[in-house]
């Protein structure tokens, strides 16, 4: 009786465990922050496209997939006010400038693109985030450097109106210091 006993419970708990969940979320708690995500989107792919552009001082892409008044916010120190970090000035040009300038202080400049996602948010807002490694060789200390880095593309449409840029500013401050010594 035990043996069969146990049997039934053993039983009872596998399938327990293989049933889909059938439990309905309570309408009164709508989550805007929830939606689904993907990596085979055509977002991600034009994520990937700037990216590959950028290793190869390509700007052209900048100007086909960013709106003119871009917002581009670096997530590092002085550059916040009232609590809130504050976009670089310039937009599309000053980005692109800003891009450009980065191979004027380093060489074969990379950036993984294995880990590109687009989150299609319930509301219909897309994000696409890049989490990689960029690495460099610095023409004026000759370092070589790998970061993290954490990109957020945020979309309307098919071209991005914001950008937020993880990463820390260390090797690059440091380079920028070196370049003004030669």
């Amino acid at each position: 009786m035990k043996k069969l006993l146990l049997s039934m419970m053993f039983l009872a708990t596998m399938f327990a465990c293989t049933s889909p969940e059938t439990k309905t979320a309570d309408a009164s708690s709508t989550d805007k922050e929830t939606g689904t995500f993907t990596s085979q989107d055509e977002k991600s792919k034009k994520v990937k496209e700037l990216i590959e552009a950028y290793m190869n001082n390509d700007s052209t892409k900048i100007y086909e997939y960013y709106v003119d008044t871009v917002k581009i916010y670096d997530q590092m120190g002085n550059r916040q006010e009232n609590g809130k970090t504050i976009a670089s000035p310039g937009g599309r040009s000053g980005f692109a400038a800003n891009e450009r300038m980065n191979h004027d202080l380093f060489t074969d400049i990379k950036l993984t693109t294995d880990n590109i996602k687009s989150f299609v948010f319930t509301d219909g807002r897309v994000h696409s985030g890049l989490w990689g490694m960029w690495s460099g060789k610095g023409k004026y200390s000759n370092q070589n450097i790998t970061v993290p880095v954490h990109l957020v593309f945020v979309w309307e449409g098919d071209k991005v109106v914001r950008e937020y840029r993880f990463f820390d500013p260390t090797a690059l401050i440091a380079e920028v210091a070196a370049s003004q010594k030669k």
